[in-house]
């Protein structure tokens, strides 16, 4: 533990200066809408590349015992090494500073048979702290950029435990009264969802009453009327600097909730998976910081109905400062989905591409979906899916941020459109033709920042037929807004602000909710600039904000990973785009997770045979293993 600490203090020492330097979207973003996330994922990245092995191989076959046994005895900065071949197992832990690590995802395959929980844990299950003991009042301190606060009591509060800010929800952009319903789970914590909005920070220093830690607030908080008291809730991480690596997870729908579940978990990843379909839902990060999902597969799921799983990526719970970035996502429900607080996370250059509902086939399910209140300065940046949807069945959100994604309109979907472990026949697809929307901004959703997208494809132009939505003034042409009638068949809309997620008609019903507050708050503050449609094939600029874009909002270069792509690989100042080359005008090249996806060559099933060190790394891996086969589940 020693090691840890001397390598997390020059960490620390980067993080906090970086929120005084000027941001590669100054000029033009309102800094009160946009934060720092240069910093989002692992601070200097994974470190495990320099890790040493813990014991032997463990060779294919053995138990989920004997795994486990291994990953007990792991020193700090080690991996666990499973060999090639197959390995029939229950669920596993991964405490900290540890990896369990694969060789490779065609070579080691873990069949999944338990019955709940996750098939791999790091962290622990469960709210990571008890909010009736462990939360105390802020006092002072609490306000937009600070570092450090003034408390009621300090008690339990150390160096390298984390803090829960949050606040009472402001009626003012905060609500988690919804058509549907009041979502009193927002909050995660047992207080009826009256605190839906706030982040997670590290401890840095204790001094009597002053805590001061990292990184800093995004926002005030208990400053406006009805929100105070500000509150600290403090909790230790469940595991720190824990990992899986380079393997697949074959699910067989045994009952898991999740394949990866990262509960209350810092400086945590899962790199280089296969996740070959999930019983629930595909990785669950709650209460996580600084986390990182990254140059994974993420195909299929048994499940392709709204519930308790979505099948998807979910970052919930305050997760904050937590990177998704270099995946691909294929044939969930729900993609990524952002909820219960999720903050100042970065989700970026992900591709998506088949997602459905298997009760209701011609809507769009979401690539990015917003399902709950109040996800609050994300960053989307980079992606290539169907639509971001930030929708209105559970809530609100604010002040997040798209910047040169292509969301396409409409969606691939694949034979046969059920649930289930099937053979996906991909030479037998049918486009998505209802709620055709590259961004479908529900009422709750305010200060949307929308910079340099590109919205449509070839697919959507041609399930439109011709109808595409291109009226009204600047910024607002290509963009539907009440009173204006939604179309919800075959027409195409570049950006929806404004709507009830589950309603096309012109915002009256909308309007009605709190006395017609939301719709306009929606639509009056969302900031478009420089995005190209295809309902107007123009690029819409904002005024006289610079037409100047930067390459990145997060990255200061080019990433290796990318190797020969174009980079800025999307945005209208891109030309040359290889993506729909005609329909996009040149707009947007294939991102490295869609290049992956393109030049590998499917199983007999209609699994993509993923191998992450071809895809980005250049280098071959051995052939795959067959699928499991003829196994026979005992449950004990």
């Amino acid at each position: 533990m020693t090691n840890r600490k001397q390598l997390l203090l020059p960490l620390i020492l980067l993080l906090i200066p970086a929120a005084l330097h000027a941001q590669a979207w100054s000029g033009i973003l309102d800094p009160a809408r946009a934060i720092d996330w240069t910093k989002a994922g692992v601070p200097g990245g994974i470190p495990s590349g320099s890790w040493t092995q813990s014991g032997a191989t463990i060779a294919a076959g053995a138990s989920t015992a004997t795994i486990q046994t291994a990953l007990n005895a792991c020193g700090t900065n080690q991996y666990v090494l499973l060999g090639s071949g197959k390995f029939l197992i229950t669920s596993l832990s991964i405490p900290s500073n540890c990896v369990l690590r694969g060789s490779g995802t065609l070579n080691t395959i873990l069949n999944t048979i338990g019955t709940s929980g996750a098939a791999i844990a790091l962290g622990t299950a469960g709210v990571p702290f008890n909010p009736a003991s462990t939360t105390t009042n802020i006092t002072s301190g609490a306000t937009a950029g600070s570092t450090h606060i003034g408390v009621a009591s300090a008690s339990g509060i150390s160096v390298g435990t984390y803090l829960e800010i949050t606040e009472l929800n402001d009626p003012s952009y905060v609500t988690i009264v919804t058509p549907n319903g009041i979502c009193t789970w927002c909050s995660g914590t047992g207080d009826s969802g009256a605190r839906a909005r706030g982040q997670i920070v590290e401890v840095t220093n204790v001094s009597g009453s002053t805590i001061t830690f990292f990184p800093a607030l995004y926002s005030a908080y208990g400053v406006a009327p009805g929100t105070s008291p500000a509150q600290a809730t403090h909790f230790a991480a469940s595991a720190k600097f824990a990992g899986v690596e380079n393997l697949q997870v074959y699910a067989n729908g045994t009952g898991y909730g999740q394949t990866f579940s990262m509960n209350g978990c810092a400086y945590c990843w899962v790199k280089g998976v296969f996740n070959n379909y999930t019983d629930g839902d595909h990785v669950d990060i709650y209460w996580g910081f600084h986390d990182e999902i990254r140059d994974s597969y993420f195909s299929n799921a048994y499940l392709h109905v709204p519930g308790v799983s979505d099948s998807e990526i979910d970052l919930a719970n305050k997760t904050s400062e937590t990177l998704v970035e270099n995946n691909i996502i294929e044939r969930l429900h729900a993609g990524i989905m952002l909820e219960w607080g999720a903050a100042g996370n970065v989700i970026a250059y992900n591709y998506e591409i088949g997602n459905f509902d298997s009760g209701a086939i011609n809507v769009i399910l979401a690539f990015i979906n917003f399902h709950g209140a109040h996800p609050q300065f994300n960053l989307f940046e980079g992606n290539i899916g169907n639509n971001i949807t930030m929708d209105a069945f559970w809530g609100s959100g604010a002040n997040n941020t798209t910047f040169r994604n292509n969301f396409r309109g409409t969606d691939t979907l694949a034979s046969p459109e059920t649930a289930g472990r099937n053979v996906v026949n991909w030479s037998s697809t049918t486009l998505v033709n209802q709620q055709m929307m590259g961004e479908q901004l529900a009422f709750p959703h305010t200060n949307v920042n929308s910079v340099g997208n590109v919205l449509g494809s070839a697919d959507a132009a041609t399930r439109a037929s011709g109808a595409k939505y291109n009226s009204g003034a600047s910024p607002f042409t290509s963009t539907i807004i009440p009173p204006a009638t939604r179309n919800y068949d075959n027409f195409f809309s570049a950006v929806s602000v404004g709507y009830d997620t589950g309603s096309d008609t012109n915002g009256s019903s909308v309007a009605n909710f709190q006395g017609g507050f939301w719709v306009g708050k929606a639509s009056r503050s969302i900031f478009q600039h420089g995005n190209f449609d295809i309902a107007s094939n123009s690029i819409i600029w904002n005024g006289s904000t610079t037409q100047t874009l930067p390459t990145s909002f997060y990255r200061s270069s080019k990433p290796s990973w990318f190797g020969s792509a174009p980079w800025p690989p999307i945005g209208p100042d891109v030309t040359g785009g290889n993506v729909d080359a005609t329909t996009l005008q040149g707009h947007v090249y294939a991102i490295p997770a869609e290049r992956c996806y393109n030049n590998t060559t499917r199983d007999a099933t209609g699994i993509k045979l993923f191998d992450p060190t071809a895809c980005y790394l250049g280098s071959t891996s051995s052939s795959a293993p067959a699928a499991p086969t003829g196994l026979t589940v005992t449950v004990h």
